[in-house]
C-alpha cells in the first residue's frame, strides 16, 4: 500500500493537534487479509427459545462462541433487533451491531460486549445510475497500513483525506471499521458519491453524510446547572423563555495548572452567541411525542445570558444581538442556588461569529476563576475523578466508562448511603474517533464519540460533564474528554428503497483537551471530609466510601 512520495499532494499545513504519540496510529497493519470481519448472528426461532433464556442471557459476562446466539436471541437490548451483526477485528475485541436505536431501558453492552451502530449510506442523495461503489484499489494508493480505528488517524491520513474529498469537512472513524466522510452541504455529497465513491479506505468501509452538531444543554439539579444570568433575573425568567439564544452548561472539574492557577472547566458555548443554532433548532428531527417532552423539560430551564461587558450582572432585557463570540469576561452563577461562583477568565476556543456550531471551536472549553472556587465532587455512589485517562484507553474498550455531572461538596443530598443516582450517571460505549477542520481558518481538531443508549433527546444538560475511565464500583476514575456536543449517526438501510425507514440515533461528542488542561492536577473532595452527613437508611452517618461496592445499586447501566 506504499505510494511513493511524488504521487503525494500537500493539500494542508495545518497544525495537528495535541494527541500523544501513543495514541495516534503509528504502528503499521500490514500483515492482515482482512482487518475487518463483519457477520450477521442468526437469532433462535421463537419456538426454541426456553423459559428462562433470558435470565440466563442476562447473566452472561463473556460472549464465545457457545453462547453468542443465545446473548443476541434472549439479551433485551437484542432481542428485539431484527438484524444484529458481529463485527471482529484484528485491532481489539468484538463488537455487537445494530442498525435500530437502543431503547431508554437498553444497556450499551450485552454479555459484556459492546453494542455499536452499523452507518448506512445516503442514498437519497446517490445520483440516478451509480449502483456500486468503485473499487479501492487506486484510492488506497494513499494509505501505507490498514488504518487502526482504535487510535486517531495520522497528519498524513487526514492530508490524504482532504486531497481525495476536498469538499469535505469531517470525518469519523468508528472502532467497528467504519469511516464517514462528513460534508456540510447536500450538493458536495452528491457530487462525492459522483466523482468518488470508494468501497473501503484503509481497510474501513466508507460511508458518506451530512454533519449536525447539536448541543446538550437543559435543565440541571441542585449545584449542577451554570448560568450567566445573575439571581435577580432568574425571578423573572418566564419573561425569557422565549428567547431561543438561551443556554447553560454543567460543573466541569476543579483543576490546578501548573502555573499555579485554580480553575473550574465549563463549555466555551454556553456563554457566547451561537449563530444560526438554538435548542428549539435542534429538536426538528425528534418526533413529536419527544417534541412535547423537550418543551415541558425546557419550561424549567435556566436560560444562560451574557453580561454586559463592564459588568458581571447583565442589565434586565439583553437581546441576543448583544451576545458577542468571546466568553471572557462573563461571570458565572450556579443555576439553582443563584450563586456568583467566578468569572471565565481564558478560552481555548474562537467561535465564529457568523458559521454555525462548532465553527471555530478547537476544545469547547473555557476557565472559570474567583478568589475562592467551590469544591467539586462525584455524586453518591461514585468515585472521585482524580487523574487524567489517556484517549487510547477509552479506544480500546478494555475498561469501562460513564459520564457523572459533579456536584458541589456543600449543600443537601438527596440520595441514600449506598444508593447510585441514575439521574447523575450513564454508562456509555466509546463508538470511536472523529475530526473536524476548517481550510480557511487553517485549523483542524478532534474528539470521541460514544453512547448511552436511549438517548434521542437533543437536550440532556450534560455539556461540560467528564467521560471518565472507570465504573460506580471503582475507588477512583480518570477523566478523559468533557461532552460537548451530539452529532447524528444514520443507520443501515435498506439500498434498494424497500419498505424498511431510515432512522437516525444520537452520538455524544467530546473534543480533546489542550496539553496544559491535560497536564493539571484535578482537585476533587474526598467523601470523607464532608461536613454535611448523608441522610442514610439505614445506616445513618455512615460515610458512603464505607458501604461495600457490592451493596450500591448500578440502577443506571
Amino acid at each position: 500500500m506504499e505510494t511513493p512520495a511524488a504521487k503525494r499532494r500537500k493539500t494542508t499545513g495545518i497544525v495537528y493537534p495535541d494527541i500523544e504519540p501513543s495514541d495516534q496510529d503509528r504502528l503499521p497493519h500490514q500483515d492482515a487479509n482482512d482487518s475487518f470481519l463483519i457477520r450477521q448472528v442468526q437469532a433462535f426461532a421463537a419456538g426454541d427459545i426456553r423459559k428462562g433464556d433470558t435470565l440466563r442471557a442476562k447473566a452472561i459476562t463473556e460472549v464465545d462462541s457457545t453462547n453468542e446466539r443465545l446473548v443476541r436471541s434472549c439479551h433485551p437490548s437484542l432481542s428485539n433487533k431484527p438484524t444484529v451483526w458481529v463485527s471482529e477485528s484484528i485491532f481489539g475485541q468484538p463488537i455487537w451491531l445494530v442498525d435500530k436505536p437502543l431503547r431508554k431501558s437498553d444497556s450499551v453492552f450485552a454479555g459484556g460486549r459492546p453494542i455499536h451502530y452499523y452507518p448506512s449510506d445516503r442514498f437519497d442523495y446517490v445520483p440516478w445510475g451509480i449502483l456500486t461503489p468503485r473499487t479501492p484499489h487506486d484510492f488506497n494508493n494513499h494509505f501505507d497500513r490498514f488504518i487502526n480505528p482504535r487510535r486517531f488517524l495520522r497528519a498524513t491520513d487526514l492530508d490524504s483525506l482532504r486531497e481525495l474529498f476536498p469538499k469535505a469537512t469531517g470525518v469519523n472513524v468508528f472502532v467497528a471499521g467504519f469511516m464517514v466522510i462528513i460534508f456540510d452541504d447536500q450538493t458536495d455529497v452528491q457530487d462525492a458519491y459522483q466523482k468518488i465513491w470508494p468501497l473501503e479506505l484503509a481497510g474501513l468501509r466508507v460511508f458518506f453524510d451530512i454533519g449536525h452538531y447539536e448541543l446538550t444543554t437543559s435543565t440541571l439539579q441542585y449545584g449542577l446547572g451554570l448560568s450567566t444570568m445573575p439571581s435577580q433575573e432568574m425571578d423573572t425568567l418566564a419573561a425569557h423563555q422565549q428567547n431561543t439564544s438561551s443556554r447553560a452548561g454543567s460543573l466541569g472539574l476543579k483543576v490546578q495548572m501548573q502555573d499555579g492557577l485554580i480553575a473550574m472547566t465549563t463549555v466555551t458555548h454556553g456563554f457566547v452567541r451561537l449563530p444560526g443554532v438554538s435548542i428549539l433548532n435542534s429538536v426538528k428531527n425528534v418526533v413529536s411525542a419527544m417534541l412535547k417532552k423537550m418543551k415541558q423539560s425546557l419550561s424549567r430551564y435556566t436560560p444562560a445570558r451574557t453580561p454586559a461587558p463592564t459588568s458581571l450582572v447583565i442589565p434586565a432585557g439583553v437581546q441576543h444581538a448583544d451576545l458577542t463570540s468571546d466568553p471572557v469576561g462573563r461571570g458565572v452563577w450556579i443555576v439553582e442556588s443563584r450563586e456568583l461562583i467566578g468569572t471565565i477568565t481564558r478560552t481555548y476556543d474562537r467561535p465564529s461569529g457568523t458559521k454555525p456550531y462548532p465553527a471555530g471551536y478547537k476544545h469547547d472549553l473555557s476557565l472559570i476563576t474567583a478568589p475562592t472556587l467551590p469544591d467539586l465532587t462525584s455524586p453518591p455512589g461514585y468515585p472521585p475523578v482524580t487523574g487524567w485517562g489517556k484517549y487510547s484507553t477509552a479506544l480500546d474498550g478494555i475498561e469501562d466508562v460513564f459520564c457523572v455531572c459533579q456536584r458541589k461538596a456543600e449543600g443537601p443530598w438527596q440520595a441514600i448511603t449506598g444508593q447510585t443516582d441514575p439521574t447523575l450517571f450513564k454508562r456509555a460505549t466509546v463508538l470511536g474517533s472523529g475530526w473536524r477542520w476548517d481550510l480557511h481558518e487553517n485549523y483542524q481538531t478532534a474528539f470521541l464519540l460514544w453512547h448511552t443508549a436511549g438517548e434521542f433527546s437533543p437536550a440532556d444538560g450534560w455539556s461540560g460533564s467528564p467521560l471518565c475511565l472507570g465504573s460506580p464500583s471503582s475507588r477512583t476514575a480518570k477523566a478523559v474528554v468533557f461532552q460537548n456536543f451530539q452529532t447524528h449517526c444514520r443507520l443501515r438501510e435498506d439500498p434498494s428503497g424497500g419498505t424498511q425507514q431510515t432512522q437516525e440515533t444520537l452520538m455524544k461528542g467530546g473534543f480533546i483537551l489542550p496539553a496544559e488542561i491535560r497536564n493539571s492536577t484535578i482537585l476533587t473532595v474526598p467523601r470523607s471530609d464532608y461536613t454535611n452527613p448523608f441522610s442514610t437508611l439505614p445506616a445513618r452517618k455512615r460515610a458512603s466510601d464505607e458501604i461495600a461496592p457490592e451493596r450500591r445499586s448500578f440502577s443506571g447501566i
